[in-house]
């Protein structure tokens, strides 16, 4: 340890000394506790006392324990060095000398330990202090500062080293900051012993000249473990200063603890793929890898430092608060933000937020000392209560919940603590599983901090033991108060939950202030409140001259108007403008923003959450819901195919170039066509037990069942004999592993043991069969045996043995079996550096990915250089991945593996030199790529091209026709239609949501182009955009406060700025005195001349003398216009003066004018529809009745179908494609994929023999799949007779004609009939015959052909060779025509058979038909029994036509002829109709494919039974609606809903119309829901309509009588006829009776009378309702009746029932009191009023 001296301050600058402590914490770590030959002894009479007593009793006094006054080091020279039993001998006479104020055995965590912790720290220093213009790596954050480290963790690490180390010189030492604690292993507790506690008091009280030293330390890296920090002692100090980690992106990382004792944060590494930090290394050399939490505290250390080197005097506590104060939570992602009562942002994840240096250093500067430090320690609640297992958490019952109330020790002026700082809470616990519990504390403010969560890995049964859990959430908070302990017990499935655990005691103790801690110089409004809470009006209108307070930290130095960010005349850093345009200023652009030109933050698209641009291909992180593509960096909802979601859940990340889907890069589940997934791997389809070598399917290694290459370490699953382990199939379990008898994976596995076994029969670290060197097993377990030093092993005998020299740990002595390398261990050796095909990672070599020849990391795009892989094919670097072939615009260099970019706009190139092939919208000219110019008109497509009708398609975007590579100007790329959409009028340049530069003349505002900015803006020439004025301008000419033309309010203008006029005064007057009387004698009446009051305003369509109320007469328009300002403006309409205009309204010259029909909204103008009445669909702006050409009805409006799709019925399946793209799978493709073949605008598969085809059926092939021969467009598994292989073509080919077998074109095998072979191998005719001779075998001479043949193999005219021109040959004959079932081949003069399905063809295939047999159909250009899924039979035409697009299958061309429907649409029965979604009264069948009827009932509903919401007249009940009627009766209301009258009749009304049930023998028939009876075989004929009752019960399918046409026509009109009278029937007696009603009675005070007709009264209730019903005697039925312009309940006369029939009615008409409520008594015959 080594120290620079003069640590002070030298040359005028303040040089702070700052001191690391360094262990990383992802260091291997064993632990165990050791006794050791040290001893701390407290002996008072100074050194030379603590000599005498060491020397007498055999000691040696090493010397003072760091600065710790009268404690000694004593050693003793015959102790073993480390025990892991306690001593007894002569130290227990020490405790009886009088000088002796007490004794420690200095107990030790013995920790293994790395030798990279010396890189550490090497590492962590570097990022605090390196120097300033070192040419080398980075700059330190407190270059000015010095530094040290302290070798501490690299021995015994006992409470005594650790408080020689936080307690050295700390006179000199300002900071430290550690990087080390107790394991973060998840099931750890601990902390600091009693030196080290006494050296963190001595430091804070006694440190930097009692100003107090500062402890940084890292809160620790135990995320993946499930670890909280609250578990670790030295975090949990109120002494020390926690700091965790964010990513770059603001994200959690993944090795974050979460605790309520964090502070602050900074940054650090996260996942893989994000920024490490970089900083210094080892060997002089530098790092861009250094991460966790190790890394975030030195950079907080360093932040302190520039803040003690701005003002040496602040005291430890001050700079906690000055960190509390300038935190700020920024764009940090947490889900757990909450405001405390003090009005800070506080998180479990980051603390107070993100530390920032510079507003540390300003606030530094201008700093006031805090009050001192107050300890109230409150009262101990000693009541033991039970915590109640339970599963739930924050259940009603479980948990125990405990409150205590707090006075914060007012009655104690030295201890009374009002505002808080550290709050801490000293808990015992006992419990069966310490980490099953859950801890909260709620501040009397009502903030809750997690004292502790769930810990997957504690099993302990410890319990806690007065553990004090800090936290700093209640900071600024009011101390006195209820404070609310809860503790949670979730049970594991580890423990018996029947034992629960105990709360024994619990007391507080907190830390704070009994005054206001922040004088007026400290206390500012807290930046991280004002930047939380968006400003949408200013704060305060405030004058030119009016405010003369503090600025906001975010103004420069310009100055301000107000205190708040919005009042700033100038910002420091960057602003945004609010809602309302307000501008405020803030030190980063907030999320959705990026930092545009001039400070200014401009907003992201809406999908981004950050960005560097405003396009949607321009996002850095998305917001929740979405995720970036890492190729396009678009935010998506879905990771697309060939892409998956990293396990962050952010991005979308490329697939292997195999997988079609996949989880990881080499984790595919779904592979391209072509290739098979075996396991999670895409290979070439072999049959079981293969694997495709490149070439063809070779055997895997004997012990695999299914494999994905060669070799034992290929297997996919293993054979029956074998077991699969780590990627092996091996006959048994290796050590280190144990059979796995659970089978999860469907085959039998080798699981890894527990880390601290060395062999094990199961999983766990108490199932071990042998253990490490040092270990000894008892009972399955391993414990620590026999320690030796670093360097040595334990040989078999039990002795310490020294390692090899290059090892400084091994469990052998051989150079082969290292442990651990003070450079890099690789394959048990030390090695310099790591060979070829490997990468060094925490000291450990590393395979490269398999792509990779060597690399820097693991992962396939972490490759630096390329070679040839197992099977021999070269691959080529390519953006850190090895490619077998390199993309456009490269070329592959053979020398140095590597992909090397073409020269400019070259898409093919064989080197540098030369270029094949341009890029779109370029052409070859002299060996380089020109740009096109083609004149108008025309297209580029390689040359200038005329377009006849334009262009139908392009590949980038379209204009008008035209095709460009970038759209022009005005005009903006939709990427999703593929064209060049303009701007709005006056826009430069946009995209498709807002302009971002305007015309000449024109000014920006709010993302629209203007000529005239407006009241509150002026024009801004350099920004070209409207700019806000001052806040007390009405209108201005500039940003100033004297730049005002008009004012605000009450203000008035005075030299061009706007001041009150009640405070400003000119030569002892107000300014204005005079004028204000000068206008009122110049706009009086009289001073005006007549012939101007005669003049009319125009009012609506009328001219009129005198605007009526609400509106102002304008002189100059002659219109009474709404009086508006700028912040509520007014719109005239229908006489009203209305804040917005009503719908189908809009705005235009200060009134409402009417949208045009068909228009339900509009804006701008009358014909810009926002929306549309129905059936009107709104395209862009305009309704129309159907949407055009590649666009599809949704909700009203008609959206754009996917890429390249001319007709779609919903986004995500297309129906038809623009040529010359072809359909598949609801795509758009240029090409089909292999196995599919292009026709009719569609991708069809081919035969299951072809590997490609150009049409369906077996002959149509043009390559074949493996093993398979092509011949004349059919796969052969050999080759047919007449032909031979060629290699060369790997086809069938045609042998010479004369051949009838044969090995080549020229070497025939036999020879054809009538030709012999000669010697040569040839086949001629014998005896030298004329070609139109044949030979003939009986004469045994040379006879003449037949006179229609040209060539013959015998006399006969059906045995021709050839033909003469003209004819053709047709099986031996030669013919003129071809007759039917054949086709013309000229070429080879031959009539060749149809396919068999076509009567007659144009050529061999399916697809060639002309003509179709009887009773098949044409479908397109081939023939079918029956029609395809999609088409439907035209017996008329003989022919297959094309249903609707929303139809599956169909009996007709129209939408309503479905039979069934393509997937994502429901068919909807009655009206045979396909729907994107189920209308009312319907839901939607998913399995079926259809719209289902709900219950007659339901209005809304999830199933036939299951209703979610109901008729009017029901109510909802449990998925059920019920009825408050009788059966046969119905509920309904006139204009009032409230006045409700009894009718019997059917349940929903009493037209037929209305039904809901129905009687015996029928059914409801629910598309007009009314009863039909079902059909007998003689009622058809008599009831004309009738149900099949026998198809279903539940639903009527209606069949009606073949009746004439006249008859069917007189049937409806009875019908008609019928419900006419049967309304006029009911209606004119219920319109009497209610006029009856409405007349005025002599009122009553109350009593019943007895109606007369009770037939009647109950002339609708049908008495075969009742028969055969069971029910009480006194049953009372009740009648309720209401005036309609009664609403008062108690008003209603009732109507009850007798026993014996007779039916009364009570009556009341006066209000009783509360006292006069009258009962009711039963009487026989009636009710009275006692």
């Amino acid at each position: 340890m080594g120290w620079k001296s003069g640590c002070g301050v030298r040359s005028g600058a303040d040089l702070l000394c700052l001191l690391t402590l360094w262990l990383g914490f992802l260091l291997p770590a064993c632990r165990t506790r050791l006794y050791t030959n040290h001893w701390a002894v407290r002996i008072t009479g100074g050194n030379q006392e603590a000599n005498r007593i060491a020397s007498k009793y055999g000691y040696i006094n090493i010397g003072q324990i760091g600065a710790l006054k009268d404690y000694y080091h004593f050693y003793h020279s015959k102790t073993i060095k480390r025990s892991v039993l306690s001593s007894r001998g002569t130290h227990s006479f020490i405790s009886m000398e009088p000088k002796t104020i007490s004794l420690l055995v200095v107990n030790s965590t013995y920790i293994k330990i790395s030798v990279c912790s010396y890189r550490h720290g090497t590492r962590c220093a570097g990022e605090v202090a390196a120097s300033a213009n070192n040419s080398h790596c980075i700059v330190g954050i407190a270059y000015n500062a010095r530094i040290g480290g302290v070798r501490m963790l690299d021995g015994d690490v006992t409470d005594m080293v650790e408080a020689k180390s936080l307690s050295l010189n700390p006179q000199h030492i300002h900071i430290y900051s550690a990087s080390w604690g107790p394991d973060d292993d998840g099931k750890t507790v601990d902390g600091p012993a009693s030196l080290t506690r006494q050296a963190f008091e001595n430091g804070v009280r006694t440190g930097r000249n009692s100003l107090g030293s500062i402890y940084v330390w890292a809160s620790g890296n135990g995320g993946r473990s499930k670890d909280h920090c609250s578990c670790d002692g030295y975090t949990n100090s109120i002494y020390t200063i926690s700091i965790s980690s964010t990513a770059e992106s603001g994200r959690k990382p993944w090795y974050l603890e979460e605790c309520a004792s964090t502070l602050a944060t900074t940054y650090s590494s996260g996942e893989s793929y994000d920024r490490k930090i970089i900083t210094t290394d080892l060997r002089q050399r530098c790092t861009d890898s250094h991460t966790g939490t190790s890394a975030s505290a030195p950079m907080a250390a360093g932040i302190i430092a520039l803040a003690l080197e701005a003002n040496r005097l602040l005291t430890w506590r001050d700079i906690q608060h000055i960190i509390v104060r300038t935190s700020r939570a920024g764009h940090l992602i947490a889900n757990d933000w909450k405001t405390n009562g003090a009005g800070y942002k506080v998180s479990h994840l980051y603390g107070f937020g993100l530390m920032d240096a510079e507003a540390m250093v300003i606030e530094a500067e201008k700093w006031t000392t805090v009050p001192p430090q107050h300890v109230c320690v409150e009262n101990t609640d000693r009541q033991i209560k039970t915590i109640r297992p339970d599963n739930i958490r924050n259940g009603p019952d479980n948990g125990v919940r405990s409150i205590y109330k707090a006075t914060g020790c007012a009655d104690n002026a030295n201890h009374h603590v009002i505002y808080l700082e550290h709050v801490v809470v000293r808990i015992t616990v006992t419990h069966p599983r310490r980490g099953d519990l859950a801890i909260y504390l709620t501040s009397p403010s009502g903030t809750k901090s997690q004292l502790l969560a769930n810990r997957l890995f504690d099993h302990s049964m410890e319990g806690f033991k007065s553990w004090e859990f800090m936290t700093t959430h209640c900071w600024g908070e009011k101390a006195a108060g209820d404070w609310i302990l809860e503790i949670y017990d979730t049970p594991s499935q580890l423990r018996n939950v029947k034992t629960p655990g105990k709360l024994k005691e619990w007391s507080l103790v907190l830390y704070g202030t009994s005054v206001q801690p922040y004088s007026p110089r400290n206390d500012f409004p807290k930046a991280e409140r004002v930047r939380s809470s968006p400003i949408e009006d200013p704060t305060e209108d405030y004058g030119a001259d009016d405010y003369a307070g503090p600025c906001n930290a975010e103004c420069s130095k310009v100055g301000c108007g107000g205190p708040g960010p919005d009042h700033c005349n100038d910002c420091l850093h960057y602003y945004y403008k609010s809602k309302n345009n307000t501008r405020i200023c803030v030190p980063n652009c907030p999320p959705g923003h990026y930092s545009a030109d001039k400070k200014r933050c401009k907003k992201c698209s809406p999908n981004c959450e950050t960005c560097f641009g405003s396009h949607s291909d321009q996002c850095n992180t998305c917001k929740p819901g979405y995720y970036i593509n890492e190729e396009s960096r678009n935010c998506v909802t879905s990771c697309p195919d060939g892409f998956y979601l990293d396990n962050n859940k952010i991005v979308c990340r490329k697939c292997s170039e195999n997988c079609k889907t996949c989880t990881e890069f080499q984790t595919c589940t779904e592979c391209r066509h072509g290739l098979s997934l075996q396991g999670s791997r895409c290979v070439i389809r072999c049959e079981t037990g293969k694997y495709y070598n490149g070439r063809d399917c070779e055997p895997c290694h004997h012990s695999c069942a299914s494999c994905a290459g060669p070799g034992a370490d290929a297997c996919i699953n293993c054979t029956e004999e074998y077991l699969m382990e780590n990627g092996r199939c091996v006959l048994a379990c290796n050590n280190g592993y144990y059979f796995d008898h659970s089978l999860e994976n469907g085959y039998k596995t080798c699981k890894r043991c527990d880390a601290s076994c060395f062999g094990c029969s199961g999983p766990g670290e108490k199932n071990c069969t042998s253990c490490p060197n040092g270990y000894i097993l008892e009972t399955g377990l391993c414990t620590v045996g026999l320690v030796c030093k670093d360097g040595e092993n334990i040989d078999p005998l039990g002795h310490c043995q020294v390692c090899d020299d290059s090892c400084p740990k091994c469990p052998e002595p051989t150079a082969e079996n290292c442990t651990g390398c003070t450079s890099s261990l690789n394959d048990g050796r030390c090695v310099l550096q790591c060979p070829k095909g490997k990468y060094e990672f925490e000291s450990q070599c590393h395979s490269c990915h398999q792509t990779c020849m060597e690399c820097s990391g693991g992962e396939p795009n972490q490759c630096s250089a390329c070679g040839k892989d197992k099977k021999g094919n070269t691959h080529f670097l390519y953006l850190g991945e090895c490619r077998e072939s390199c993309p456009l615009g490269h070329y592959s260099s053979e020398e140095e593996n590597t992909c090397r970019p073409c020269f400019e706009h070259c898409e093919v190139c064989p080197d540098q030199t030369m270029c094949e092939r341009c890029f779109d919208g370029y052409y070859l000219a002299d060996n380089s790529c020109q740009k096109h110019k083609c004149r108008k008109g025309k297209t580029s497509d390689n040359n200038c091209i005329p377009c006849a009708d334009g262009c139908l398609s392009c590949s980038l975007g379209m204009y008008k026709q035209q095709c460009y590579r970038t759209c022009p100007q005005n005009t903006y790329n939709d990427e999703k239609s593929l064209l060049c959409i303009e701007c709005q009028p006056n826009c430069r340049s946009c995209d498709k949501y807002e302009c971002y530069w305007c015309k000449e003349g024109f000014f920006l505002l709010d993302g629209k182009c203007v000529s005239d900015c407006g009241a509150g803006y002026y024009s801004d020439e350099v920004t070209e955009e409207c700019e806000p004025c001052h806040r007390t301008c009405a209108t201005c000419k500039g940003f100033d406060s004297n730049d005002c033309t008009s004012c605000k309010g009450i203000l008035q203008l005075l030299h061009g700025k706007c001041v009150n006029l009640k405070r400003k005064q000119v030569n002892r007057k107000f300014w204005n005195v005079g004028i204000s009387k000068m206008s009122c004698k110049c706009l009086s009446k009289h001073t005006l001349p007549v012939s101007l009051f005669s003049e009319r305003f125009l009012f609506g369509k009328s001219c009129i003398r005198t605007c009526p109320r609400g509106t102002l007469g304008n002189v100059k328009t002659r219109r009474c216009e709404c009086h508006s300002d700028a912040d509520m403006p007014r719109y005239l309409h229908k006489g009203k003066c209305l804040q917005e205009c009503p719908k189908g309204f809009f705005t235009k010259d200060g009134a409402c004018r009417e949208c045009d029909s068909p228009c339900k909204t509009c804006e701008g103008n009358a014909s810009r529809c926002l929306s549309c009445e129905s059936p009107f669909l709104l395209e862009q702006t305009e309704c129309k009745l159907a949407c055009s050409e590649n666009h599809f009805a949704d909700d009203g409006i008609c959206r754009d179908c996917p890429e390249m799709c001319q007709e779609c019925i919903i986004k995500s399946s297309c129906k038809v494609c623009i040529p010359p793209f072809h359909l598949h799978n609801g795509n758009c493709l240029r090409y089909c994929p292999p196995d599919f073949f292009a026709g009719s605008n569609r991708c069809f598969p081919c035969h299951k023999d072809c590997k490609q085809c150009d049409g369906p059926d077996p002959n149509d092939c043009t390559d074949c799949s493996e093993e398979l021969y092509l011949y004349n467009g059919e796969c052969f598994s050999n080759c047919p007779d007449g032909t031979y292989y060629e290699e060369e073509t790997d086809i069938c080919k045609d042998c010479d004609r004369t051949c009838q077998t044969c090995s080549s074109s020229t070497d025939c095998l036999t020879c054809a009939e009538g030709l012999l072979m000669t010697t040569s191998g040839l086949c001629e005719m014998p005896q030298g015959c004329s070609s139109t001779e044949f030979y003939d075998g009986y004469t045994k001479a040379c006879s003449p052909c037949h006179r229609k043949c040209l060539e013959c193999t015998g006399p006969a005219e059906d045995q021709c060779f050839s033909c003469p021109q003209d004819t053709l040959l047709l099986n031996g004959t030669c013919v003129e025509v071809c007759p039917d079932g054949y086709y013309m081949d000229r070429d080879e003069g031959q009539c060749h058979t149809c396919h068999r399905t076509c009567e007659t063809c144009n050529g061999k295939h399916s697809r060639q038909c002309l003509s179709c047999p009887p009773g098949w159909y044409k479908q397109e250009k081939g023939c079918v029994s029956i029609c395809t899924t999609g088409y439907y039979a035209d017996n008329s035409t003989g022919s297959c036509e094309r249903c609707h697009k929303s139809c599956k299958k169909c009996m007709g061309p129209e939408s309503t002829d479905c039979l069934s429907c393509d997937k994502d649409l429901f068919l909807l029965h009655y009206k045979n109709e396909c729907h994107i979604s189920c209308p009312e009264n319907y839901y939607a069948d998913r399995d079926a494919g259809s719209c289902e009827r709900c219950h007659p009932t339901c209005r809304t509903c999830s199933g036939p039974l299951f209703c979610t919401s109901c008729v009017w007249s029901y109510h909802f009940a449990a998925g059920i609606c019920n009825s408050e009627c009788l059966l046969g009766e119905y509920k309904t209301s006139e204009q009032d809903v409230k006045n409700v009258m009894t009718l019997a009749c059917s349940v929903r009304g009493l037209v037929p119309f209305n039904c809901t049930e129905c009687h015996l023998n029928m059914e409801i028939y629910l598309d007009e829901n009314r009863c039909v009876p079902c059909c007998k075989s003689s009622e058809l004929v008599e009831t004309q309509e009738c149900c099949d009752c026998s198809k279903t019960q539940d639903e009527c399918i209606l069949r009606i009588a073949n009746l004439p046409e006249g008859l069917r026509g007189k049937a409806a009109a009875l019908v008609v006829a019928v419900l006419i009278f049967l309304l006029l029937a009911i209606g004119v007696p219920v319109f009497i009776w209610r006029r009856s009603q409405a007349k005025p009675k002599p009122v009553k005070q109350g009593g019943y009378e007895k109606l007369g007709d009770n037939a009647k009264a109950l002339a609708s209730l049908k008495s075969n309702h009742y028969q055969g019903t069971s029910y009480y005697e006194d049953q009372v039925i009740e009648y309720k009746d209401r005036e309609e312009d009664d609403d008062d309940d108690d008003d209603d006369d009732i109507v009850y029932m007798g026993q014996d029939g007779t039916v009364y009615r009570k009556f009341k008409y006066g209000l009783l009191e509360d006292d006069e409520v009258d009962e009711l008594e039963y009487d026989d015959e009636s009710y009275s009023f006692r």
